[in-house]
């Protein structure tokens, strides 16, 4: 049975009708204009006195460097925010990320990458790849992992997958927090899932997934859909997905694949857990991010 604070939280985002509301287009289209009028959101304060921050940019786009100023180890977070490839970085991100550096003692590389509508994944990725070939060079590839929520996490598993397609260092771990691995949309599961889901919705999945692999462009091809590219000679992945989000699915389908090849993924599921629910502030949560952390660390 799930916590009673999780429940709430369903409860009011269901409420609220956030599933609906992101479905429908023109409603998508204000939630993303309040979006941009706010801005993302920035490291608070607890990062302003617990580490250094180096904001850098790539061709305009902010990449912070975050370093813990005590017990800092050699471990190194490249962290890729969610939010549909179309939405900034909000509060829960870095709350996420200031729990994972107080309990690794790692630096972290956060890039603000180019989103959609404005650009796809064409005119992102160069961001992206620029930002980790930096991190790589001054932390070492092998001492990083790889992490993301949603379309974060989907766009974790691409990186990695076209760092060995293009012959680069690769990453020590990769972890994929309620991925977005199929930007289509197109499995029957996520039919079911959407009526249980308090976020997602089929619908919205794929027209974020069409702008963010561009006008006329294919989504079902690679990268906008990793789960459709090879996943051999990739580093240990774990991956997280919860039993009540319409992302499920592709979390499941990303397992079976590996199983069919021999390749070992660790797939953690929170059970009637909503989308991104490791990020919350509930008792689930918690478990989670103790997994996570002993991932990373061991």
């Amino acid at each position: 049975m799930i916590s009673k604070r999780a429940r709430f939280i369903n409860f009011v985002l269901r409420l609220l009708k956030i599933q609906e509301r992101l479905a429908d287009y023109d409603t998508g289209m204000k939630f993303l204009g309040r979006d941009r009028k706010n801005g993302p959101a920035r490291p608070g304060r607890w990062f302003a006195k617990h580490s250094v921050i180096n904001e850098q940019r790539i061709d305009g786009h902010k990449v912070y460097e975050i370093e813990p100023k005590q017990g800092a180890s050699q471990r190194h977070i490249f962290y890729l925010h969610g939010g549909g490839y179309a939405f900034n970085i909000v509060f829960v991100h870095w709350a996420m990320i200031k729990k994972l550096i107080k309990a690794t003692g790692a630096s972290a590389t956060v890039p603000l990458y180019p989103l959609a509508p404005e650009h796809d994944w064409s005119q992102s990725y160069p961001i992206v790849l620029q930002a980790y070939e930096r991190a790589a060079d001054k932390y070492g590839a092998e001492n990083i992992t790889i992490m993301g929520d949603s379309a974060g996490g989907g766009y974790s598993l691409g990186l990695a997958q076209m760092l060995r397609n293009q012959g680069k260092p690769m990453p020590g771990k990769i972890i994929l927090l309620s991925p977005w691995l199929d930007a289509t949309a197109s499995d029957p599961l996520q039919q079911k899932l959407e009526k249980h889901d308090v976020l997602l919705s089929v619908q919205g999945a794929r027209t974020a997934g069409q702008l963010w692999a561009g006008e006329g462009n294919d989504p079902a091809t690679f990268p906008v859909s990793p789960l459709f590219a090879a996943i051999d000679k990739l580093p240990p992945i774990a991956l997280f997905a919860g039993s009540h989000d319409v992302l499920y699915a592709d979390a499941l389908r990303l397992k079976e694949k590996a199983d069919a090849q021999d390749i070992d993924i660790a797939l953690h599921v929170g059970e009637e857990m909503q989308h991104v629910w490791m990020l919350l502030p509930i008792r689930e949560a918690k478990l989670a991010q103790a997994q996570i952390i002993d991932f990373i660390t061991r």
